[in-house]
C-alpha cells in the first residue's frame, strides 16, 4: 500500500519537476545602438566539468537563468558554460556586432555557434579569425537581417571568475577600445613616472623607505599589468594564462615591500612596542615565502586563494602603524594613512561591484586604477613630507649647535669667512730649495679646521717646516690657527733654532685660547749638507723613510704642548739625511683615524705604507694614504679629525756626499726664555 502511494507522487511530481526546472532560452535583441548593454539576464548557466559541448548544450535540468549583470564566483576548477540566443531586426543588410566579457583575466573563452548543415543541427566552435584583440575576450560576429542566432561559451580560469557579457555596435566597440586604452596609458604612464622619480630620488637620497617604496611600486605595476591584460595585450603578446602564472607573485612580492616601506617609513624599530617591528617583519617574510611557494604550479591554487586576504591582514596593521606614530606627532604618518585609506576604500567598492551589490558606473569601473593612482601619489607626498621633517630636524640640529641664535644664514656666512681666513693663513705655493723636493696634502674634518702649516725659506739653502694641530676643529680652531700663524710669522723672523720658536710662540699665546691647546713641530732643513734641526711641542714624532731600503725610522721628541705653562719645555734633535731619504711630517688626523668598528688604524699600519711607497713621487704617496685611510673610515664624507702631511725628499745632486750618521738630541730639556 505504502509503495504504491510513493509510485504514484513520484509518478505526479517528477513532469512537474521537469517543468519548473527547464527554461526556454531568453532571446536578446540586436539593435543600431547597444553601448555595451548586458546580456547576463539573457542567459542559461550550468556549472559543471569538462565535459563535450555536445553533451553539455543538450543537459535538461541543468541550466539556471542568470539575475545579476556581474555574476562572481570564487577560486574554482570548474568549468561555466553559458548559453544565449539573439535575434537580429528586419533590415537591408546583416547587423554586425561585437560580444565582449568583461574579464581581462579570463584564461578560456570558447564561443560555439548552432548551425544547420543539411537537415541536422549542431555546434560549431568561431574560429580565432572573428575574435578582436583587445584586453578582454572579445568577437565580431555578423547575423543575417531578421535571424535568430543560439550559440554556447565554455569559459575556465584560475583566477577568480567574474561573468559580465556585454553586446557593442562596431562604433561604440572602437571608441570603448580606444578611451579605455588612454586611460590605462595615463595610469601606467603615471605609475612609470613615479617609479622614474623616486628611484632617481632613492640613490640621492640613500633612504631605505625610497628603496622599498621604487620595489613596491614595480610589484604593484606588474600584478596591475597582469590583472589589466595590458602585459599579456601590449607588453609579451602572449595569453592571460602566461601573466597569470606569476600573478600571485607579482601580489605577494608587491605586499611584502609595502609592508617594508611601511616598516621604514613610520620607524617602527624606534616603537616601545617591539611586537608591531616584528609582526612587519613576520608578515613581509611570510609574503616572501608566498611568492616562492607561488612558483610552483601544484601550489598555484592554495597561493591564490592567500593572497586574496593576505592584504587585508596587512592593510590593518598599517593602518593600526599609521594611527600610532600620528597620534605621537609624526606629521607624515597624516599622507601615509590617508593613502592606504584610500586604496582600501576603492578595493571595497571594486568588490562591490564584482557582487553586484552596486550599479556599475565610470568611476565604479575604475575605482581600483583611481584609489592606487591617488594611493601612489599620497605616498610619494609623505615621502617628500618625511624628507622635509628629517632637513627640519637636521636645521635644528645644527642651530642648535651654534646656540639656536643664528640663523642658517648666518651660519653660511660665517663659515664663508672662515673659509677665506683658513685660505689666506696657508701657503699659496711651495717654496723650492735646492734638492728638496716638498709635498703637502690636508683635508680638514668640516669646512674649515685647526691644522696649520707653513714654511719659511732661510737664506738660499735651508727650509723652515712649521706645523701646527689646534684642538678641535671647526671656525673655533680655524681662529686660533690664524693666531698661530702671526706668531710663527714673528717669531721665525729672529730665530732659527726651531726650540726657540716654538717657545716663543708659547709665550706670545700663552692664556690666549681658552680651553683649547697645541701641538706643533719645527723642522729645519739644510738643503746642502741634509742637516735637520728638529724640535717638537708634543706633536706626532717625525718619519724618515730611507731610498734604499724603504725602512723607516721613527723620531721622537719630548716636548710640553703649547698652552700648559708660559715656559715651554723642548728640546732640539739633529740628525741628517741621507741621498733619496723622505721625511714626513704629520697630524695625529692621520694615525688616529678609526674604522666604523672603532679600530684605529696606528702608527704601523701608516709606517708600512710609507714604506712600501718610497719608489713614488710625494704627491702620489700622499693620495694613496689619504685613499687608505678613507677606505678604512668606511669612505665617510669628512674624517673625523683634520688631516695634514708633509712629505719633503732630500735629492742632492750625485757628488753630494752628506753625513749619513743618525746624530742624538744635541740639546735637552730648556725652560730657557
Amino acid at each position: 500500500m505504502r509503495g504504491s502511494l510513493i509510485a504514484i507522487l513520484l509518478g505526479f511530481l517528477l513532469p512537474c519537476t521537469s517543468l519548473i526546472a527547464v527554461e526556454e532560452v531568453p532571446i536578446f535583441s540586436l539593435m543600431q545602438s547597444m553601448d555595451g548593454v548586458s546580456v547576463n539576464r539573457s542567459m542559461l548557466l550550468y556549472a559543471g566539468t569538462r565535459e563535450s559541448y555536445e553533451k553539455v548544450a543538450d543537459k535538461p535540468y541543468a541550466w539556471n537563468r542568470m539575475e545579476k549583470e556581474n555574476l562572481p564566483f570564487s577560486f574554482t576548477d570548474q568549468t561555466f558554460w553559458v548559453k544565449f540566443s539573439v535575434r537580429s531586426p528586419k533590415q537591408e543588410n546583416p547587423i554586425s556586432w561585437y560580444f565582449l566579457l568583461n574579464n581581462p583575466g579570463m584564461e578560456e573563452l570558447v564561443l560555439y555557434k548552432k548551425v544547420r548543415i543539411e537537415n541536422s543541427e549542431s555546434w560549431v566552435e568561431i574560429g580565432q579569425d572573428v575574435r578582436t584583440s583587445f584586453l578582454h575576450p572579445s568577437f565580431l560576429i555578423e547575423t543575417p537581417s531578421d535571424t535568430q542566432e543560439d550559440f554556447l561559451i565554455r569559459a575556465s580560469s584560475r583566477r577568480s571568475v567574474i561573468l559580465n557579457f556585454q553586446v557593442w555596435t562596431p562604433k561604440e566597440f572602437l571608441t570603448r577600445v580606444q578611451y579605455e586604452n588612454i586611460l590605462l596609458g595615463l595610469y601606467f604612464g603615471a605609475i612609470g613616472i613615479m617609479l622614474i622619480y623616486n628611484g632617481f630620488l632613492a640613490f640621492v637620497v640613500k633612504d631605505s623607505s625610497y628603496f622599498y617604496y621604487v620595489f613596491y611600486l614595480l610589484f604593484y605595476a606588474l600584478w596591475q599589468l597582469a590583472v589589466s591584460g595590458v602585459g599579456a595585450q601590449y607588453l609579451t603578446e602572449s595569453t592571460p594564462q602566461s601573466w597569470n602564472d606569476y600573478l600571485v607573485g607579482f601580489a605577494f612580492l608587491s605586499v611584502c615591500f609595502s609592508l617594508l616601506f611601511t616598516r621604514s617609513f613610520l620607524h617602527m624599530e624606534r616603537e616601545a612596542a617591539n611586537w608591531k617591528n616584528q609582526a612587519f617583519l613576520y608578515l613581509s617574510g611570510f609574503a616572501f615565502i608566498g611568492f616562492c611557494v607561488s612558483l610552483f604550479p601544484s601550489a598555484y591554487s592554495a597561493m591564490m586563494r592567500a593572497v586574496s586576504w593576505y592584504p587585508f591582514i596587512s592593510a590593518i596593521l598599517v593602518v593600526y602603524a599609521s594611527v600610532t606614530r600620528l597620534k605621537k606627532g609624526f606629521r607624515p604618518a597624516r599622507y601615509f594613512l590617508l593613502a592606504w585609506s584610500v586604496l582600501i576604500v576603492s578595493v571595497l567598492v571594486t568588490s562591490l561591484r564584482n557582487l553586484s551589490i552596486i550599479p556599475d558606473s565610470f568611476m565604479v569601473h575604475w575605482s581600483a586604477q583611481i584609489g592606487s593612482g591617488i594611493e601612489m601619489t599620497l605616498l610619494s607626498f609623505a615621502l617628500a613630507d618625511r624628507i622635509k621633517t628629517l632637513e627640519k630636524d637636521s636645521l635644528q640640529a645644527r642651530l642648535e649647535n651654534y646656540d639656536n641664535l643664528l640663523r642658517l644664514t648666518e651660519i653660511e656666512g660665517e663659515l664663508k669667512v672662515a673659509r677665506e681666513l683658513q685660505e689666506s693663513i696657508l701657503p699659496e705655493t711651495l717654496p723650492e730649495v735646492p734638492n728638496l723636493k716638498l709635498s703637502v696634502r690636508s683635508e680638514f674634518a668640516s669646512s674649515v679646521g685647526g691644522d696649520f702649516y707653513d714654511f719659511y725659506a732661510v737664506g738660499k739653502g735651508k727650509l723652515g717646516i712649521f706645523l701646527s694641530d689646534v684642538s678641535g676643529h671647526g671656525i673655533p680652531a680655524a681662529i686660533i690657527a690664524s693666531m698661530v700663524k702671526l706668531a710663527f710669522s714673528i717669531e721665525v723672523r729672529n730665530h732659527e733654532d726651531p726650540a726657540e720658536v716654538l717657545r716663543n710662540i708659547n709665550r706670545a699665546l700663552n692664556g690666549k685660547y681658552g680651553k683649547h691647546y697645541i701641538t706643533a713641530a719645527y723642522v729645519l732643513v739644510d738643503g746642502e749638507t741634509g742637516r735637520v734641526s728638529y724640535s717638537n711641542a708634543g706633536h706626532p714624532p717625525l718619519v724618515i723613510v730611507r731610498r734604499v731600503s724603504g725602512e723607516t725610522r721613527e723620531i721622537f721628541l719630548p716636548g710640553w704642548i703649547i698652552g700648559m705653562d708660559p715656559n715651554l719645555k723642548n728640546s732640539v734633535a739633529e740628525f741628517y739625511l741621507e741621498p733619496g731619504d723622505r721625511l714626513v711630517v704629520y697630524t695625529d688626523g692621520v694615525t688616529e683615524a678609526r674604522s666604523p668598528k672603532g679600530e684605529i688604524f696606528g702608527f704601523q699600519k701608516f709606517y708600512k705604507l710609507l714604506g712600501e711607497n718610497i719608489s713614488l713621487p710625494g704627491e702620489m704617496l700622499a693620495e694613496i694614504v689619504f685613499q687608505t685611510l678613507r677606505e678604512f673610515t668606511g669612505n665617510r664624507k669628512h674624517f673625523e679629525d683634520d688631516l695634514t702631511m708633509v712629505v719633503l725628499d732630500f735629492q742632492p745632486a750625485p757628488e753630494m756626499n752628506p753625513q749619513a750618521s743618525l746624530l742624538g738630541v744635541t740639546s735637552g730639556f730648556s725652560g730657557k726664555q
